[in-house]
């Protein structure tokens, strides 16, 4: 593979073909960050009080808060708050829907383009939407591993810091082990599998849009293709790694003064699309140039 070549007709294709950028832009505006669960900040252990010999032990109190005892939520705004949080909830589902469909168009247009055809935003973007079932499944499913780990990390948490204090020495001891060898195991097992996964997500969506695989044949079908390109798929991840980190460092100041201006705020995002948009035609050519027939 001549990785020059490569890299140059991408920069040729995103600069003749600018709708592909705007594609681009919806892919980063589900890229751009997760969401956190913030803790619950409830402390079960409670301050400690002196054991008197003759009395029997006693459970600790619960830390009390003073000062709130009259504090009434009025409906009206405990019924805002709920409004609130599932009007973001909606919008990030949809902002990540919409991401993920232009993935599918991202590819479908260069894929189109590089093969000496027109292309289109629209046209683009409906070849992502015929397929956006699929991409939206292939995205899910890195999820899944991802989503059994967290909820093992806040079994041993609530386990450590809710249950366990409540118990006997006797037991609270096996039922912390159990709980710490319990969530290792996980993070053995899922950990990889979310890396090679996500890995292989990069494959899948285009296994997808251009050759009709469903969810999981596009997971066994981009294992093929890898495997069969090993060492040239691991070349091309590493120029992007170091391509993105001289990106990083060039765009630290100007990223910073964009962030904290919002008027900049657009010019910031069609970057951001430009890069992704870049990086997407560079595997869609890698993908087409280790999958047709020469």
């Amino acid at each position: 593979m001549d990785y020059g070549s490569l890299l140059s007709r991408t920069w040729d294709i995103i600069w003749n073909h600018k709708f592909l950028i705007l594609l681009g832009v919806l892919v980063a505006l589900g890229s751009g960050g997760g969401t956190g669960a913030p803790g619950s900040g409830l402390d079960f252990g409670g301050p400690s009080t002196p054991q008197q010999p003759p009395q029997a032990p006693q459970m600790p109190e619960l830390p009390r808060w003073r000062g709130f005892e009259n504090l009434r939520l009025p409906r009206l705004a405990g019924g805002v708050v709920i409004l609130v949080i599932a009007l973001i909830v909606l919008i990030g589902l949809s902002v990540w829907v919409i991401s993920t469909i232009a993935k599918g168009g991202l590819i479908a247009g260069a894929d189109t383009v590089a093969g000496g055809s027109t292309s289109s935003f629209g046209s683009a973007l409906s070849a992502g939407w015929r397929r956006g079932w699929t991409l939206l499944g292939i995205a899910v499913l890195p999820a899944i591993p991802a989503l059994l780990l967290a909820l093992g990390v806040l079994f041993f948490f609530l386990v450590a810091s809710g249950i366990a204090p409540e118990l006997s020495g006797s037991i609270r001891m096996p039922l912390n082990v159990g709980a710490f060898g319990l969530l290792g195991l996980m993070g053995c097992i899922l950990t990889p599998l979310i890396f090679v996964l996500s890995l292989l997500q990069t494959f899948a969506n285009r296994a997808c849009v251009l050759e009709q695989e469903g969810v999981f044949g596009a997971y066994k079908r981009g294992l093929n293709v890898l495997f069969n390109n090993i060492g040239p798929a691991l070349v091309l991840f590493l120029i992007q790694v170091v391509l993105n980190i001289g990106l990083g460092l060039v765009m630290i100041v100007p990223g910073i003064f964009m962030a904290l201006c919002c008027v900049l705020w657009p010019v910031l995002l069609v970057i951001q699309g430009a890069i992704a948009a870049y990086f997407s035609t560079m595997w869609t050519l890698a993908w087409r140039e280790w999958t047709l027939p020469v």
